[in-house]
């Protein structure tokens, strides 16, 4: 989730790329993935020079249309970009805007999944629509967070100083920061 927010003065904008016009797509990726400090969007993992990476349209339903711009887009892996559904159905529906600037309040992460408040019909159709808790993806989350606890509890000085040199260790950031109990933004 922290990596859904948009940029109203994005060089996205300011050059109007297009993902319409093929030969800017490359230069929208790279865009992007910088806004996104170099973190999936949706896993909040950090994306390798190896990882297969997509420009992934938020609203399916209003791709190759007018209405679809910067701010549908997001680079995520595309693992995660092929196991969100294809189709923004009912079943998803109603949805708040991933970039609406109280999601980090309303969508939280509590006992190795994020969960929301069960009247928060949006929030937890935005956890299911982007698959935040897909099994796989917890499993992965969770061997990361104890290997992250285990490292902090082997060093005795220098944690943040590793964790700011090593930016791929501040992979899934939210549940390291409950985890830890730390702040970790100014790592990033």
């Amino acid at each position: 989730m922290r990596y859904l927010t948009k940029k109203s003065d994005s060089t996205i904008l300011a050059e109007e790329l297009s993902y319409d016009t093929q030969s800017q797509r490359l230069r929208i990726k790279a865009l992007l993935l910088n806004e996104q400090l170099g973190f999936c969007a949706y896993s909040e993992r950090y994306i390798q020079n190896t990882d297969a990476v997509d420009i992934e349209h938020f609203d399916g339903r209003i791709k190759a249309t007018s209405d679809d711009s910067y701010f549908n887009w997001y680079a995520v892996l595309r693992w995660m970009n092929s196991h969100k559904p294809k189709k923004l159905d009912e079943r998803f529906l109603p949805l708040p805007a991933p970039s609406a600037s109280n999601l980090q309040e309303r969508i939280r992460y509590e006992g190795g999944i994020f969960v929301c408040n069960k009247d928060d019909i949006e929030a937890g159709n935005l956890i299911k629509y982007l698959g935040f808790n897909n099994p796989k993806l917890v499993a992965d989350r969770e061997k990361h967070v104890a290997r992250i606890i285990y490292l902090k509890t082997q060093m005795e000085e220098g944690f943040e100083d590793y964790l700011a040199t090593h930016k791929e260790e501040l992979s899934f950031i939210t549940a390291l920061e409950v985890e830890l109990d730390l702040n970790l933004s100014h790592l990033l």
